[in-house]
């Protein structure tokens, strides 16, 4: 069974789970991962709300319909192309 991808921002100040999050979304589309979970706590919902502005303004994350088991989470789908074109990018960065 395949283990999903966790980024971690509880507990961190707004601009700091911001920068963490687009950071690591960007580090995991390029290693090819699919299926992430955000994990950003509970309580007014901030982060969440941030998460999921941020990301919707990246073309190649799609947020995940309805609501996780996990009221504490996030998951999202990252439309990573094929290995071969995934390669070509890694090449010209």
């Amino acid at each position: 069974m395949r283990r999903i991808v966790q980024i971690y921002i509880r507990r961190l100040r707004f601009e700091e789970a911001r920068q963490k999050l687009l950071q690591e979304i960007e580090h995991h589309f390029f290693a090819g991962e699919r299926e992430v979970e955000i994990i950003h706590g509970i309580g007014d919902y901030i982060l969440r709300k941030m998460a999921e502005e941020e990301l919707s303004k990246l073309d190649y994350v799609k947020l995940a319909e309805g609501h996780s088991a996990n009221p504490g989470a996030l998951s999202v789908t990252l439309l990573t192309p094929d290995p071969g074109l995934l390669e070509s990018y890694r090449g010209k960065v």
